[in-house]
């Protein structure tokens, strides 16, 4: 589900944000004033640990006459 993050015009209150749908109006929660939303990055999360992901060395010389 998106989370966006929002800095609010008027107070500058920054806050992040579910929001199920794009139509859905997001107000400060602090002044109810307008806000923007702001660029940020996301994450991914996995439950393999990073260790997993790393393939391992060949058990066996690799054939060089191929």
């Amino acid at each position: 589900m998106p989370i966006f993050e929002y800095s609010c015009d008027s107070c500058n209150y920054s806050f992040d944000k579910l929001v199920m749908h794009q139509e859905t109006r997001v107000n400060c929660p602090l002044c109810q004033g307008e806000v923007k939303k702001l660029m940020s990055t996301f994450a991914v999360g996995s439950s393999e640990s990073a260790s997993d992901k790393i393939p391992s060395p060949p058990t066996r010389p690799m054939c060089t006459t191929c």
